[in-house]
């Protein structure tokens, strides 16, 4: 059966933002270098409507990936993975990633990569948020 191995230097590669959501393993197996992970858990760095994901076969393998009834095939036979898929939709997203060996054996699995749903622009809860937040404040001046 087709294992993944995690990258650590990518692993541990996480920026400190808040508009970027990172779907990782615990920071305790994050911690133990190269486990093999099975390839529902790749790592994957998602934006506003794209996906970056990156992952090692335990061989050499071509990639092809389905989303959204669009295939996109990979260049190249290798062991690192590291690809983007574009034109995601807001929500769920199943991508269906297909790993063929050299021997012509393949393996497929399916992950589903969430993006946010937009704000509305003409939405007040930013303002909502703001008060909500300054009630907290207050409450957090009057325990002290």
């Amino acid at each position: 059966s087709l294992t993944l191995n995690w990258l650590p230097e990518i692993a541990h590669a996480q920026k400190e933002t808040t508009a970027t959501t990172y779907t990782t393993a615990t920071t305790s197996e994050l911690m133990d270098m190269f486990l093999p992970y099975p390839i529902q858990n790749p790592y994957i760095e998602t934006t506003k409507n794209s996906a970056e994901l990156m992952f090692v076969t335990e061989e050499a393998a071509s990639i092809t990936t389905e989303t959204n009834n669009q295939t996109q095939s990979i260049a190249g036979s290798t062991e690192n993975h590291q690809f983007t898929l574009a034109n995601l939709q807001p929500g769920n997203n199943l991508v269906t990633i297909t790993a063929t060996m050299a021997d012509g054996t393949s393996e497929s699995k399916t992950i589903t990569i969430n993006l946010p749903e937009e704000p509305k622009k003409d939405s007040k809860s930013f303002h909502d948020h703001s008060k909500n937040q300054q009630v907290t404040h207050r409450k957090k001046g009057h325990l002290l």
